[in-house]
């Protein structure tokens, strides 16, 4: 089954599907399309009441409505996650809507590519900014409820880039490196509290993370794809889906027990 917004509704009559969610309150950022869209999805499959985030206007509106006609209840926020009014706007929706903030999802994040002599310190900041400062917020807006609640989730996503050295991508593996240390930091810090925080760390996705790769051209996307798939071991690039699946199971209760992880889901490629 592919994770788009067509499916949603369809999977909620399926009995097969563990409703891990039904009671929960989720805010996700960046999901107008690739990994968010199906992050958003799953959770609606599950029966989670959602709080959606993205600066993209038109693209957050279409998946906000399907997922209403499929029965979820949804609200949505437009807006710059990089600005602390977005996340102040987000968290106070959940809590005034659902009455609480149960999971946080900061999944916006973009991708410039370039070495450190390329990029400039317009794009770096940005990138810090983007993947790296909203998180930041985000978490600092919700985590009070979640202290007050004694319980909460948080998931961040990262990236293997931000575990090893990545050719040209300075910026991104900086950024990602600081929300891996962020996550831990959130879990040593909160865990006693009741709150959970562990970072996802997707390896190389398929063709469509072209949204997220500003400089590279379809050609070059499809070259990168055939460069490479031989090098992960199970011989594949990654799908949104499938990392969306290991997402939900970082913010549902069958990680009851998982705090400060790094769950890397390459294929193999960093084994």
């Amino acid at each position: 089954m592919k994770a788009t917004a067509e499916t949603v509704g369809k999977e909620q009559k399926n009995r097969r599907i563990k409703m891990r969610f039904s009671t929960k309150s989720v805010v996700v950022t960046g999901v107008a399309s690739g990994l968010g869209r199906a992050i958003a999805c799953l959770l609606a499959n599950e029966g989670a009441k959602l709080v959606l985030v993205d600066r993209a206007r038109e693209q957050l509106e279409e998946l906000t409505a399907i997922l209403r006609n499929s029965g979820t209840e949804v609200g949505e926020v437009v807006g710059d996650v990089s600005e602390e009014a977005t996340s102040r706007r987000a968290i106070a929706l959940a809590k005034s809507q659902y009455g609480s903030i149960d999971v946080l999802i900061n999944n916006a994040g973009i991708n410039p590519t370039g070495a450190i002599a390329e990029t400039d310190p317009s794009t770096w900041q940005r990138a810090l900014d983007v993947n790296l400062k909203s998180a930041y917020l985000f978490c600092r807006e919700a985590i009070p409820h979640m202290v007050e609640a004694g319980k909460g989730v948080i998931v961040n996503t990262a990236s293997i880039a931000g575990q090893r050295a990545s050719t040209a991508e300075s910026v991104y593996g900086v950024s990602k490196a600081g929300l891996i240390m962020l996550t831990r930091t959130i879990a040593r810090d909160y865990g006693s509290k009741g709150i959970r925080a562990n970072a996802i760390c997707p390896g190389v996705l398929e063709s469509v993370m072209a949204d997220r790769l500003t400089r590279m051209s379809p050609d070059q996307v499809a070259a990168r794809d055939q460069r490479f798939a031989p090098t992960v071991p199970l011989g594949r690039l990654g799908t949104y889906e499938e990392i969306a699946k290991a997402t939900l199971f970082l913010a549902s209760e069958d990680a009851s027990y998982v705090n400060g992880a790094q769950l890397t889901v390459d294929g193999g490629l960093t084994a």
